[in-house]
């Protein structure tokens, strides 16, 4: 299964609607999204508003590939069960953040082990299909933060 995911907090229509156009051209593969509270449903994969904590955990732990948006909470959960991710930022040009900070981590993820990014939505049909056949079911992702990472936002708490 293809777990999509928009995370917990804003609408990311732009996410969903492209991913349901994968799904409507990928009959082979099984999809579920956490759509949050846009206004697009989806007709061609099965969805649900909002997952508690538990059911999102088992259905990522269900999934061969999680499609989300470029949020740490998504990533972080990805790397905690080992399953691949590919990211969509959601972008300020598109008025989906206020700041292109979902931007920036994905490019701090590019080239790491299992972290698929995608920056423009029409991309990601290819995006997905590639990180699909290089699914290595055995492959470890490091799942701690490099320490100059973890010193600036404790840098940046502190001065908060």
């Amino acid at each position: 299964m293809i777990f999509v995911t928009i995370g917990s907090m804003f609408p990311f229509d732009r996410l969903v609607r492209r991913m349901d156009e994968v799904a409507a051209a990928t009959p082979e593969e099984t999809f579920f999204a956490q759509v949050g509270e846009g206004g697009f449903e989806p007709a061609h994969m099965a969805y649900a508003r909002m997952l508690s904590r538990t059911d999102f955990m088992a259905k990522l732990r269900a999934a061969k590939l999680l499609v989300a948006h470029a949020g740490m909470g998504s990533i972080i959960s990805a790397m905690e069960v080992g399953v691949p991710i590919v990211v969509l930022p959601r972008q300020a040009r598109w008025g989906e953040v206020n700041t292109d900070h979902q931007v920036a981590t994905a490019r701090w993820l590019e080239g790491r082990p299992d972290m698929h990014v995608c920056f423009e939505d029409e991309d990601l049909p290819a995006v997905v299909a590639a990180a699909l056949k290089a699914r290595r079911p055995d492959a470890v992702v490091d799942r701690t933060a490099p320490k100059a990472f973890t010193d600036k936002i404790a840098q940046f708490i502190a001065a908060a």
